[in-house]
C-alpha cells in the first residue's frame, strides 16, 4: 500500500530537522498507525533508527551498539558501561545534523527506569550534536513522560506530534472506493493503515473480515488485547467495560452492573480508555459534560466498536472454530453498526465547517424526555425524543437539526415532518432559525414537494467531501 496522508507530519518533521539548533521530537500514537513508517520517511542516510523491544538493559545496549555500527562502523572499538557513555560517545562521532531514533522508548523505560534523567541532562548540557526522537505506541506513559511536571524530560520537546487514525476520505481515494463501500469498509478498518495494508490481500471485503477477525488464528483475532498490553498488564477492567458498552450499555451504572463492579471502581479505566482514544463521553447538545446526568459511553474507534459488538462476546464460537454463527449474527445488522459510524460521521462532518453557507460551530446528538402540555398549557404526559444531529451556528442565529439514516430508501417527506414536529417541541429552539437536514445513504423514493429552501438532503458523496 502507498504512503498516505501524513503531510502535515512529514513537513513539521522536516522543518524541525533541518533546523540548526539540535532537536528533541517526541512522536506517540497507538500502535499499527505507521508512527515507524513516518519516522523512516524523514531519516537520511547518517541517521540512526533503534527499535527497543523488552530485553534486559545489557542487550538492548548491545543492539543499540550494533544498530549505531551499521551507520558508524567505528563506533563498536568502544565498550560501553552505562547508558550515559554510549550516548557520550554517539554525541562525540556522530556526522553533522545526524539523527538518533529510539522507537519503543517506554520499553527502555520499563527496563531502565533513569533513561529519562540521563537524556535530561544530555539535552540540558546543551552540547548535544544530534537530533533525537523517541516514539512510544503506549500513549499515557508517553503523555506521562513529557506532559507530567514531576518527569525529567518535561518541558523538553521542541516537537511533539501525537498521531492519530487517518480520515476517511484518504482512504476512499487511494483505494478508489466508492462512497458506500467507503463507510461500509470504514466501520471496520477505521483509519488505521496497518488494517487496510491487511485488508488489501484480499479480493472480497467479508473474506477478509472472516479470515483477519473471525479465524480464531486470524491476525486480528485478538489485536484489541494488545493494544491494552502496551498500557497496562492488567488488561481485564478495559476488556470488560468495551464489551459491555458494544452490547448496548452505555450508562456509567449500567457498564458498572455488567462488569460486576462499583461505579467507583470503574473510573479510572474508563478515564485511561477515553485518553487511549478508544471512548467517547457523550452528552445531549448544550448540555455540560461534567454536569450533565445523561452522560453516556461510545467506542468511538470503529475496529474497537465492531470488534466489541460482534466478536469479544463470541469468542467461544471462535475458540470451537465456527466462526459463521458470528458471521450471521454480523450480516443481519451489520447496516446497523455502519450507521453508527455513519452518524459520528455525519456529526464530524457539520462540526466546525461551513455548510449550507453557515459557519456552524458545536454539534452532537441530543436525546431526552420532554412534557407535552395540553391545549391549556398544563403538562399532560411526556415523550423520549432523540436527534442524531443538532448543531449551532457560529454567530448562534441558526440550529441544524438532522436524521441519520443508513438504509434502504424511504420518503423524504414522510422523514422531514417527523423531524419537523421532533423540533417543534424543542423550546430551546424557537428563537432560532432551523436548518433541516437528512442525511441519507439512498436516494429516497420520492422528492421534496416542500418549497422550503432550508429543507437538504446529504449523501455519502457529500459528507465525504465534508469531511475532506
Amino acid at each position: 500500500m502507498q504512503f498516505i496522508d501524513r503531510k502535515k507530519e512529514i513537513r513539521r518533521l522536516e522543518k524541525s530537522l533541518e533546523s540548526e539548533k539540535k532537536r528533541f521530537i517526541v512522536i506517540y500514537g497507538r500502535r499499527r498507525l505507521g508512527k515507524s513508517t513516518l519516522i523512516k520517511k524523514v531519516l537520511k542516510d547518517n541517521d540512526v533508527y533503534f527499535e527497543a523491544d523488552l530485553n534486559e538493559p545489557a542487550m538492548e545496549m548491545q543492539l543499540l551498539v550494533n544498530a549505531i555500527r551499521m551507520i558508524y562502523p567505528s563506533f563498536a572499538d568502544a565498550r560501553y558501561n552505562s547508558w550515559d557513555s554510549l550516548f557520550m560517545h554517539f554525541n562525540n562521532i556522530c556526522g553533522d545534523n545526524a539523527t538518533l531514533c529510539l522507537d519503543e522508548f517506554p520499553y527502555l523505560v520499563k527496563k531502565n527506569p533513569a533513561l529519562p534523567s540521563i537524556l535530561q541532562r544530555l539535552i540540558d548540557s546543551e552540547k548535544l550534536r544530534f537530533n533525537l526522537i523517541i516514539c512510544g505506541s503506549s500513549q499515557r506513559m508517553m503523555e506521562r513522560l513529557i506532559l507530567n511536571t514531576s518527569e525529567p524530560l518535561y518541558g523538553r520537546a521542541d516537537e511533539k506530534i501525537c498521531l492519530g487514525p487517518i480520515p476517511l476520505p484518504y482512504w476512499q481515494e487511494a483505494l478508489g472506493l466508492d462512497s458506500r463501500r467507503a463507510f461500509e469498509e470504514y466501520s471496520v478498518w477505521g483509519g488505521v493503515p496497518r488494517y487496510w495494508t491487511l485488508r488489501e490481500d484480499y479480493l472480497e471485503f467479508w473474506e477478509a473480515v472472516e479470515s483477519l477477525i473471525l479465524d480464531k488464528h486470524g491476525i486480528l483475532a485478538d489485536e484489541p488485547n494488545a493494544l491494552f498490553l502496551d498500557e497496562t498488564s492488567e488488561i481485564a477492567p478495559y476488556s470488560s467495560i468495551m464489551t459491555a458498552i458494544g452490547n448496548g450499555h452505555r450508562r456509567y451504572s449500567a457498564v458498572a452492573d455488567a462488569v460486576g463492579k462499583k461505579v467507583t471502581e470503574l473510573s479510572q479505566p474508563l478515564k485511561n480508555l477515553r485518553e487511549m482514544s478508544y471512548l467517547t463521553k457523550e452528552v445531549p447538545f448544550g448540555e455540560n459534560e461534567e454536569k450533565s446526568r445523561k452522560t453516556l459511553y461510545r467506542i468511538s474507534d470503529p475496529f474497537m466498536a465492531f470488534y466489541y459488538r460482534y466478536v469479544a462476546p463470541n469468542k467461544s464460537y471462535l475458540a470451537l472454530g465456527r466462526p459463521e454463527k458470528i458471521i450471521d449474527k454480523i450480516h443481519k445488522n451489520f447496516n446497523s453498526h455502519v450507521g453508527s459510524i455513519w452518524e459520528s460521521c455525519c456529526i464530524r462532518a457539520i462540526l466546525l465547517n461551513e455548510v449550507f453557507g453557515i459557519e456552524w460551530g458545536i454539534a452532537s446528538r441530543w436525546w431526552g424526555t420532554l412534557s407535552i402540555k395540553d391545549s391549556e398549557g398544563k403538562n399532560s404526559g411526556s415523550t423520549d425524543i432523540e436527534l442524531d444531529v443538532v448543531a449551532e451556528s457560529i454567530d448562534r442565529k441558526h440550529i441544524l437539526i438532522g436524521e441519520c439514516k443508513w438504509t434502504s430508501s424511504d420518503y423524504a417527506d414522510r422523514l422531514i415532518r417527523v423531524l419537523k414536529t421532533k423540533a417543534a417541541k424543542m423550546e430551546f429552539f424557537s428563537n432560532r432559525h432551523k436548518i433541516y437536514v437528512l442525511f441519507l445513504r439512498e436516494r429516497p423514493l420520492d422528492n421534496l414537494t416542500s418549497d422550503d429552501t432550508d429543507v437538504h438532503i446529504l449523501y455519502p458523496d457529500d459528507v465525504l467531501k465534508l469531511l475532506s
